[in-house]
C-alpha cells in the first residue's frame, strides 16, 4: 500500500516510517496538516496514519478535507491524548481505526496486513506474544 504518515514528532515519524516500510509498504512522511493536504492533492494514498493533534490543525479539521481530495482512502488516527469524546468525533468522520499511543506494534502490523489483504505473519526474531509497544 501507499501510506502517508502524518506525525509532527520526528522520532515517532522515523519509527513509524521504518516499521511500515519494513512491512512492505511505500511510505511518505509529512509533519503538518498543510503538508498532508498538499501531498494528498498530488498523489493517491491507500492509507493515512494520522496523528490527531498537529501543529497547524487537528485531525477533526483535516479529515473532511482529506476525504474531499481522496474519498475512498482509509485513515488510522494515532493519539497520545486519548479520550472517548475525541474517539467519538473521529469515528463520526469515518476513520477506519483509532489507536491510542503507546500502541502495540503487532496490532498496527495486523491492521495494515488486513487492509492490504495479506495473511498476517510472525515478526521475524520476535515471539508472537511480544508486546512491541511503540
Amino acid at each position: 500500500m501507499k501510506v502517508l504518515i502524518v506525525e509532527d514528532e520526528v522520532l515517532h515519524a522515523e519509527m513509524l516510517s521504518g516499521m511500515v516500510a519494513s512491512w512492505g509498504h511505500a511510505v511518505t512522511v509529512v509533519e503538518s496538516g498543510q503538508e498532508t493536504l498538499e501531498a494528498a492533492a498530488c498523489r493517491k494514498f491507500d492509507l493515512f496514519l494520522l496523528d490527531v493533534f498537529l501543529p497547524d490543525m487537528t485531525a477533526m479539521e483535516l479529515i473532511p478535507q482529506l476525504k474531499a481530495l481522496q474519498e475512498e482512502t482509509r485513515i488510522i488516527t494515532l493519539t497520545g491524548q486519548n479520550s472517548r469524546e475525541t474517539e467519538r468525533k473521529l469515528r463520526e468522520l469515518g476513520i477506519s481505526y483509532y489507536m491510542a499511543k503507546p500502541f502495540q506494534r503487532d496490532e498496527l502490523h495486523s491492521i495494515l496486513d488486513h487492509m492490504a489483504g495479506r495473511q498476517r505473519r510472525s515478526v521475524p526474531g520476535l515471539p508472537d506474544n511480544c508486546p512491541n509497544l511503540f
